[in-house]
């Protein structure tokens, strides 16, 4: 781990203390008010303070550090907090309890640094203390995609009985779900911005599961990704990107 991160607050702890601050807004708000962003995509009060709490949390913790939400950004610096307040605000507003919220840390541009991940309906929680999983053979693999590409057959031409798709909510709580060992790859065929995937991918980096855009391995934080977007050991990869 690169000592500068050794020197900083640690992120599972700082979050213990901000869990019942965030179940408390999630019972506040049990049901979502719509309203549109600028470039169409819905936003509700439960993402507005959410990431209003968030940044309470930053300014308090990591008051250096530059804050990088897709409710409130500002720069492109380092070292840099990466946050989806409410990742899967249309399954929020849909009742479908696959949302999460997203948090990583980076001290550079290297994509190195430490991820949390919760989902508050569900209570899991994802974090550096998640024991890594390691590559196992199988007849069969399991991976994960977002519903709204699903609906929209995106997926269509992947044949495999070896590789089977199941949709799931928000990109972050797969993400959660596959560093935990719940699934074996997660897809997207959809552009992601970093703060969708940043707490997620650095939590599967614990288990040695690589993050590949384009087909080439992620290895630098940028603002966003292209797809296709894959997320699985290497041992799999070059079976499962010929799929897609």
């Amino acid at each position: 781990m690169d000592k500068k991160l050794l020197l900083r607050p640690n992120l599972a702890r700082i979050m213990v203390d901000y869990v019942s601050q965030i179940h408390a807004l999630t019972t506040l708000h049990p049901s979502a008010a719509e309203t549109q962003k600028l470039d169409g995509s819905p936003v509700t009060a439960l993402d507005l303070a959410l990431s209003e709490l968030l940044e309470r949390m930053s300014q308090q913790y990591y008051p250096d550090v530059n804050f990088y939400s897709e409710e409130n950004f500002t720069g492109w610096n380092f070292p840099l907090l990466a946050i989806d307040p409410l990742d899967g605000t249309r399954e929020y507003i849909r009742n479908r309890p696959e949302w999460a919220i997203s948090i990583a840390f980076f001290e550079s541009l290297n994509f190195v640094g430490e991820g949390w991940v919760y989902n508050p309906l569900t209570k899991e929680l994802f974090n550096n203390e998640l024991e890594p999983s390691a590559h196992v053979d199988k007849a069969t693999y399991y991976g994960e995609v977002s519903h709204s590409e699903w609906e929209k057959k995106y997926f269509q031409t992947f044949k495999s009985q070896k590789f089977i798709l199941t949709p799931k909510g928000s990109i972050a709580y797969k993400l959660g779900r596959l560093a935990a060992g719940k699934v074996d790859f997660v897809i997207s065929l959809a552009p992601k911005n970093i703060w969708d995937i940043a707490g997620g991918t650095l939590l599967c980096q614990q288990s040695k599961i690589k993050f590949y855009s384009q087909g080439k391995e992620v290895t630098e934080v940028q603002p966003q990704y292209l797809p296709p977007l894959i997320w699985c050991h290497e041992e799999i990869f070059a079976e499962l990107s010929s799929l897609v």
